[in-house]
């Protein structure tokens, strides 16, 4: 049996975040597909948010009126210095945005709200904020995309109709 590997390890920008969102990424993190399947990945962060496993979290006496989920990543090779053993380790992460779910509600939280609960809950001031017009989930969940300090942009999608 391999021994996993520190998720965060050769990510600067990981590591930079704040210690309460690290500490939430951590085992979500080495929990989650690997890069590999980016497809199962994407499922697996869009189902799983960083507060905790939705079974406990919905079990639990205190319920949060926010969920927070990794909405945008990018893995690339470690930021260590050429090695044999640096091409063979994994991919580092590098998170540029998070998705802010208003959980089980159709309207969008007031702004200040969203603001106090990334401040207390993950000691965050975001780049941006932008809620978006479509829930979350099929059954409701209004949310707003969280754009972190020093996040790469995001790609603009192709328009397909002005492609030659």
């Amino acid at each position: 049996m391999v021994a996993s590997q520190n998720p965060l390890a050769g990510s600067a920008q990981l590591l930079s975040l704040p210690d309460p969102l690290l500490l939430a990424l951590v085992p979500l993190l080495e929990r989650a597909p690997a890069g590999l399947f980016p497809r199962a990945r994407r499922l697996y962060f869009d189902k799983y948010p960083l507060e905790g496993r939705p079974q406990e979290l919905d079990q639990a006496a205190h319920h949060t009126a926010f969920r927070t989920f990794v909405l945008r990543e990018t893995l690339s090779q470690p930021d260590t210095p050429e090695r044999p053993a640096a091409r063979a380790a994994a991919p580092a992460p590098k998170l540029h945005e998070l998705a802010l779910v208003h959980w089980h509600a159709l309207n969008q939280a007031p702004r200040e709200d969203v603001l106090d609960y990334l401040r207390q809950r993950w000691q965050l001031e975001p780049s941006s904020l932008e809620a978006m017009g479509e829930s979350w989930f099929r059954e409701g969940g209004a949310w707003v995309r969280v754009t972190l300090p020093g996040a790469d942009p995001a790609p603009v999608e192709a328009d397909p109709e002005s492609t030659p």
